[in-house]
């Protein structure tokens, strides 16, 4: 069961980063374009967005996998555990403060959307750990 599980949580993690990657970066480039944030500002930055996103999901996708081996219920857990996690993130966007107030909102949307992509792909997505795939 693990092989198979662990190669199921590393599969979902890459499915998981491609689609928050893709996501956020759409939404980074309409925030920059309708909101004219400016280029100093590094935090919503295309590279700064890849990177992040890509750490965060990769690190959830390690909670996983450690929640999958004890867990009762892993999906349950994963996702009380996500949904903690994705409420202290937001404290990284709003430590910005509100100069850049679109840009602020346009980061917590993305973490938002990372986070639901997270959940969804984890624990919802066909052919799920419970049942050895």
């Amino acid at each position: 069961m693990r092989d198979v599980a662990g190669r199921s949580v590393a599969a979902r993690t890459a499915v998981a980063a491609v689609a928050a990657v893709v996501v956020n970066v759409v939404l980074q480039v309409l925030a920059v374009a309708i909101f004219d944030i400016p280029d100093d500002f590094e935090h919503i930055a295309l590279r700064a967005v890849v990177l992040s996103t890509l750490i965060g999901v990769v690190a959830a996708g390690v909670v996983y996998a450690l929640i999958a081996r004890s867990a009762r219920d892993p999906d349950r857990t994963f996702t009380i555990v996500a949904v903690v996690a994705f409420l202290l993130s937001l404290a990284a966007p709003l430590s910005l403060g509100f100069d850049e107030t679109a840009a602020v909102i346009a980061l917590m949307l993305m973490h938002g959307t990372t986070a639901a992509i997270v959940v969804f792909v984890f624990t919802r997505w066909p052919g799920g750990l419970r049942a050895g795939g």
